[in-house]
């Protein structure tokens, strides 16, 4: 095992994630790490051109396709909700971001960024539909990011606008946010919010990268829920100071400015906490979970 690791770091491939069936032809790593710049530039299209082109050469190479994921993902999350496809549409997108994901985890099954992204996936496809319209998948969602999580990918953008560990964290808190804490749902789906986890969750987030805006954003929305919740004033104060935060860190993606344009949004309207999401504000009442059972 000491000589593969030798050989490898000699031919200067790096390796993301937390494991790959094999490991990227020089060629397939230049045009990934070109593919990473483009990214981080929010050069979507171009940083696609590199994707495909590693493709082409390397098709077996399992990261490609999370990074194609990713690519499709913030394409969606960088505009405001009214200029966003249509609902049919971007259910489409979310379809394309969990085929992608479920090629990258036949290929690399131990990398945790291909179940991340097909949480990814599940979760705004569920958010679009209405998270009270997508309890069904609730179980898979809930088991998809549990093994990403449990398998620790240590994939870290260089400016750390991506981080696996934390994308994984508040993915997890926003889940146990929006889904509602009935136990009802535990029995029925096999999971069920809860506030409680979800701030532990962004807390982790923003431990992982202080810096980064949609971590802070989160745990702000997630205290705010919790107090409201709990009549705890003083969670809902910190919530507050979260979302003041925002203001003095620097957007480093398009989908910051949205998520800075929805943190002055939050504190106007802190109600809007438990059920915000950046897509859509989800109902989350007993009265239409009821008449969704019924149909």
């Amino acid at each position: 095992m000491k000589a593969i690791i030798k050989v490898l770091l000699v031919s200067g491939i790096l390796l993301t994630g937390a494991a790959s069936a094999f490991a990227a032809p020089q060629e397939c790593q230049d045009l990934i790490n070109s593919s990473e710049k483009l990214w981080m530039d929010c050069k979507y299209d171009e940083s696609d051109k590199a994707i495909d082109q590693a493709l082409a050469k390397c098709p077996k190479l399992g990261e490609l396709y999370w990074r194609k994921a990713r690519n499709l993902y913030d394409r969606v999350e960088s505009l405001p909700r009214d200029k966003r496809p249509d609902k049919q549409a971007s259910i489409s997108i979310y379809n394309q971001i969990i085929s992608l994901s479920e090629k990258c985890i036949q290929l690399s099954p131990n990398d945790g960024m291909c179940w991340h992204w097909k949480g990814v996936g599940l979760g705004r496809r569920g958010s679009t539909k209405g998270v009270l319209n997508s309890l069904g998948d609730l179980r898979e969602l809930e088991s998809t990011y549990a093994k990403a999580e449990s398998l620790r990918p240590n994939y870290r953008a260089e400016n750390g606008v991506g981080d696996a560990m934390g994308d994984i964290y508040t993915a997890r808190g926003q889940i146990y946010r929006v889904v509602p804490d009935w136990f009802i749902l535990k029995t029925l789906f096999g999971a069920r919010g809860d506030i409680a986890k979800s701030v532990d969750y962004q807390r982790k987030a923003v431990k992982q990268v202080p810096q980064r805006i949609e971590y802070n954003k989160e745990l702000g929305v997630s205290l705010i829920c919790y107090g409201q919740k709990e009549n705890d004033p003083k969670a809902i104060a910190e919530g507050k100071d979260y979302l003041k935060k925002i203001a003095t860190l620097p957007a480093l993606k398009e989908s910051d400015k949205v998520d800075k344009e929805h943190a002055l949004q939050l504190l106007k309207d802190p109600d809007l906490a438990c059920g915000y999401s950046r897509d859509a504000q989800q109902v989350q009442s007993k009265e239409e979970f009821e008449k969704n059972q019924k149909k």
